[in-house]
């Protein structure tokens, strides 16, 4: 669930959320399961967790689905024999642990990017530590979206009040597989408090967990996300005038296109109805109103914020 405070403070919530966080290289040889929820690494027996459970499933190629559902002898036997097969492939994994927890398994390919690192990057390229920011953070993802209230525009001037919408940029980050690093134009619509994050067309804004290229190309990279959503507010406003036949059926076949489940669909539905209409601009509002239901994940946040910034992508002239 997205929630306000300081740039400042969300990086004193990070500090404190990775206080016991820790890599190691491990051996496979040194790894048993006793369960798909707890093993043995290095002779001390550790908790996994979900994110973990799922990395080692499609690591070790026996299907998280069946695993969940048999009991924990089953799974023992199952994992303990993939991950003697994985030892004829490799002799390690990267793994991540958060005190005794596993929290995710990576081979050695794999780069780190930390969620603090990318704080302290904003805070070297010259973001104000006291600037109000938007954040979702919980143990799978890390979502940081900073408006930038000074480039304000207005979208609909019939509206019976000052309807603005607000750019900015948006940071996303997952220390466990879950998505890449990414740095994607934000906009955050001040009547309703919704968020969207912007389809980027000109500028590579993510980057994959196999490099430092992320942390090499920030600046420019956000200079190009700077520029893209400037394009961006044209469509916003375009939006307003596309006409659309169907609404809940417009929803349906996005939903469809993005990715989103039927019950992810239905809420996307319900949140029409907050604000009805028959145009693109009513289509997308439904989908980042999605996003501000209660007690999201922040994957689920922006989920639902990046399908409103795909729906957007599509408004031509």
């Amino acid at each position: 669930m997205t929630q306000i405070a300081t740039l400042e403070n969300v990086i004193n919530v990070v500090h404190q959320q990775s206080a016991n966080h820790y890599d190691e290289i491990v051996p496979l040889h040194e790894m048993e399961f006793d369960s798909l929820t707890h093993m043995w690494v290095s002779g001390k027996q550790v908790e996994v967790a979900p994110t973990a459970q799922r990395l080692l499933s499609n690591r070790l190629r026996v299907p998280y689905s069946y695993l969940s559902r048999c009991n924990s002898e089953l799974q023992s036997l199952n994992l303990n024999y993939w991950i003697e097969q994985e030892r004829q492939r490799r002799d390690t994994f990267f793994c991540r642990f958060d005190s005794n927890r596993l929290r995710a398994v990576f081979t050695e390919r794999y780069r780190p990017l930390d969620n603090m690192e990318i704080l302290s990057q904003l805070i070297q390229h010259g973001f104000d530590p006291t600037t109000p920011v938007q954040y979702a953070i919980d143990d799978a993802m890390f979502l940081v979206k900073i408006p930038e209230y000074a480039r304000a525009f207005g979208v609909n001037p019939g509206y019976g009040q000052l309807d603005e919408i607000v750019p900015g940029v948006s940071f996303a980050n997952s220390e466990v597989g879950l998505l890449a690093f990414s740095i994607e134009a934000f906009f955050y619509r001040l009547v309703c408090t919704n968020g969207l994050i912007a389809k980027t067309s000109s500028t590579v804004s993510r980057f994959k967990h196999i490099s430092n290229r992320g942390l090499e190309n920030f600046p420019e990279t956000i200079a190009g996300v700077i520029e893209d959503s400037i394009r961006n507010q044209e469509q916003f406003k375009l939006s307003r005038q596309s006409a659309v036949s169907d609404p809940i059926r417009s929803i349906d076949t996005f939903s469809q296109r993005f990715g989103l489940s039927q019950a992810e669909t239905e809420v996307v539905r319900q949140s029409y109805y907050l604000e009805p209409g028959a145009t693109m601009f009513h289509i997308i509002n439904s989908f980042t109103a999605a996003g501000k239901t209660d007690n999201l994940t922040a994957a689920e946040v922006y989920k639902f914020e990046k399908a409103g910034g795909n729906v957007l992508a599509l408004v031509q002239p």
